[in-house]
């Protein structure tokens, strides 16, 4: 009972980080407060949007030598302080620097200490539901924003968007923290009760690494940098998409702003659906297969926006589409790092491999923006981009599931089977 606790306690800290993923809401709202000229204002919000999730990585490694002794509480209540921190100071408005250093940096280092130890915590804690508990771990900070859009949304048409950010500011110190006094790591060696590794693993199961590798051996593996990239490519659409989602939902598809709204709501609720879903299917199939998946589908998703975003009924579907297969990415690759490089240092290994989506956190609103200023017939050449590194994943994906079978054969840790 007490690991459901716990993992009930990191469900609630990320769902607090949900902010970040409702931001496009007030992204018009913020440059209107901010006085920003609107031809300036789209690279200017770009670069404040990416600061709130490249920063992440730095606040994982930071956090996660001291997670990965069992300093559990500490990296979580630094993450409550940093990240509720980072809203209240950004309420006091200012230049567009200011905020990028409030809600941009601050509270994306922030996240990162929470989300590092929730994750963490989670991995080790089911051993044997890895790819379950992490899923919903994760799927937490994809259903954040299925609350806070609609809160957000009516706080700050009623308050106006500064005070938004102080109230939810508060509200996140007060959740995160609380949050934080629960999580911790279980004992060295911890196995549930009545529950034994499978000597013979299911067809396409995945199977534990036997080596717990810390990221300075991690790195020196081909394999590393197959999922560095992988990742990289995962991540790539789902970013794109949801950075943008309301303002590209009201410029493109014709919607109001009201139902922009709901393309955010919709792309988050799909988001956790797939963490926890992906999570689920690759306990039992494998991670690398529902990878495989998931690149299928995005490829799809975003051809079919490239050419029809403007269509009524199509920019909605797609956009769940979009974040089910995000969410897919997102809650599957924790685990799947975890089964080739061992649980021992999980935290720091996990932001490791968040590195590459900083990358993509920094370059994806800059695609959108280069098309953006090209007007609306350019626009939809974003997502043929989108699409085309989803492809790129997919083959990446078939080189993983080799390389993982290969090393299986030649007695390296297997991790994690399938095509």
């Amino acid at each position: 009972m007490k690991r459901y606790l716990i993992l009930l306690a990191g469900v609630v800290a990320n769902l607090c980080q949900g902010v970040a993923y409702t931001s496009s809401i007030f992204m018009l709202p913020l440059g209107a407060a901010l006085e920003r000229p609107r031809e300036t204002w789209s690279s200017e919000w770009g670069l404040i949007f990416a600061m709130t999730l490249c920063f992440l990585p730095v606040g994982m490694l930071l956090s996660g030598k001291l997670a990965d002794l069992g300093f559990t509480r500490l990296t979580a209540a630094i993450g409550a302080v940093l990240f509720g921190g980072g809203l209240l100071l950004a309420s006091r408005g200012g230049t567009v620097g200011y905020m990028g250093l409030t809600l941009g940096m601050m509270t994306s280092i922030g996240s990162g200490f929470a989300y590092g130890t929730v994750i963490g915590a989670a991995v080790r804690w089911f051993p044997d539901r890895r790819g379950l508990a992490s899923g919903i771990a994760v799927a937490a900070v994809g259903v954040g924003p299925i609350v806070l859009a609609p809160v957000a949304s009516f706080l700050m048409n009623r308050y106006g968007v500064m005070n938004m950010f102080a109230i939810l500011g508060v509200a996140t110190l007060i959740l995160m923290g609380g949050a934080a006094a629960c999580i911790t790591n279980p004992p060295a060696g911890y196995v549930p009760e009545g529950w034994m590794p499978p000597a013979v693993p299911r067809a396409g199961a995945p199977v534990a690494a036997k080596e717990n590798l810390d990221w300075k051996r991690m790195i020196a593996r081909p394999l590393f940098w197959l999922l560095f990239v992988t990742y990289f490519c995962g991540v790539f659409a789902g970013i794109l998409v949801n950075g943008l989602a309301a303002p590209i939902a009201i410029e493109l598809a014709g919607f109001t702003p009201d139902r922009a709204t709901l393309a955010v709501m919709a792309f988050a609720f799909a988001s956790a659906g797939g963490r926890v879903l992906w999570g689920l299917l690759s306990d039992r199939f494998g991670r690398v297969r529902m990878v495989s998946a998931a690149f299928i589908l995005t490829a799809a998703t975003m051809f079919v926006l490239n050419g029809y975003v403007s269509t009524p009924g199509v920019y909605l579907p797609c956009v769940v589409l979009a974040g089910l297969c995000y969410g897919g990415v997102f809650g599957t690759f924790p685990s799947l790092n975890a089964d080739c490089f061992g649980v021992k240092h999980a935290a720091v290994n996990l932001a490791v491999l968040f590195i590459s989506f900083s990358l993509v956190a920094l370059l994806a609103p800059q695609v959108v923006g280069y098309y953006r200023s090209g007007g609306a017939a350019e626009y939809p050449k974003a997502f043929l981009v989108a699409g085309c590194i989803a492809v790129v994943g997919f083959v990446l994906s078939i080189l993983i599931g080799r390389t993982v079978r290969a090393n299986a054969g030649a007695g390296a840790a297997p991790a994690a089977k399938g095509k």
